[in-house]
């Protein structure tokens, strides 16, 4: 999609939820104007919105349903999610509450508002992030194509020896491509989208190529392509793992927001005076 398509529709939903958020104000003003209290409809509001929100996790474990497209739901998601935190503070004021339960309720609150921004920048992110990689694999297959890469490289460095007195090959891996072989490396630079460590080895193979025969050439360009192979893997892999981590964070935060919010329309109930 275009960038003016996407600002396009990204402002379509912006008006979308300022139209439902005024909507609400004005039914609220209603309801306030029948002498009732506010509070309890904004509440009512607030519990519905977040019970819908949670069961979009549930839409993701049941793909084979036709419930609609997973990009279509992610984007009701995330315009609700928007519409729901400006009726949490139409709820409860901009201010830090005082009582324990509320005060949990808003940290809880905050926690998944948050953290939910935060996976719609990871939405759009990281899927960006993995197109530049070669070939696309689940996390849990990471560990065992790594552990191929890494006896691959071993083994291309072991036959160098018989090839080249100098073993410089294996010098060069025992050095350096041994620890960087063996398990996720450059999390962080990954993440920020830095190919420096990469180029860093692929210089050193370079390098080497001077003082290397021809066979030599032929085992750094094997080489050569595993490493990259290998950094691939390290990217999806801290991409993928810092979506796990997200979502070890989000979804647990929003089904404790359900029950803090039980607790405290029960709590609301039981001292409220009259009708709502």
């Amino acid at each position: 999609m275009m960038p003016g398509a996407v600002a396009r529709r990204r402002l379509g939903y912006a008006a979308a939820i300022v139209v439902l958020l005024s909507a609400f104000i004005w039914m609220e003003t209603l309801y306030a104007g029948a002498l009732r209290r506010a509070s309890f409809f904004n509440g009512w509001v607030l519990i519905a919105g977040v019970v819908f929100l949670a069961l979009f996790n549930v839409r993701k474990k049941l793909p084979m349903i036709p419930l609609g497209s997973a990009s279509a739901w992610t984007r009701l998601h995330a315009c609700l999610g928007f519409f729901t935190v400006g009726v949490f503070f139409l709820h409860g004021g901009f201010g830090i509450p005082q009582g324990t339960l509320d005060l949990a309720l808003w940290a809880v609150f905050l926690i998944v508002a948050l953290s939910g921004i935060g996976g719609l920048y990871l939405s759009r992110a990281v899927p960006a992030r993995l197109g530049e990689v070669q070939e696309r694999i689940l996390l849990e297959r990471i560990p065992r194509f790594r552990a191929q890469l890494a006896r691959e490289v071993a083994g291309i460095a072991e036959r160098s020896i018989g090839e080249e007195v100098s073993l410089t090959i294996a010098s060069f891996y025992s050095e350096t491509l041994h620890d960087f072989m063996r398990g996720p490396r450059n999390l962080l630079a990954h993440l920020r989208g830095s190919r420096q460590p990469l180029m860093a080895i692929c210089d050193s193979i370079k390098r080497i190529e001077r003082y290397v025969d021809d066979a030599g050439r032929a085992r750094l360009a094997e080489i050569r392509e595993r490493v990259i192979a290998k950094n691939d893997l390290d990217c999806q892999y801290a991409h993928l793992l810092l979506l796990r981590l997200w979502l070890f964070v989000h979804i647990p935060a929003t089904y404790s927001l359900i029950v803090l919010a039980a607790v405290h329309v029960m709590a609301a109930y039981a001292f409220s005076s009259g009708a709502p």
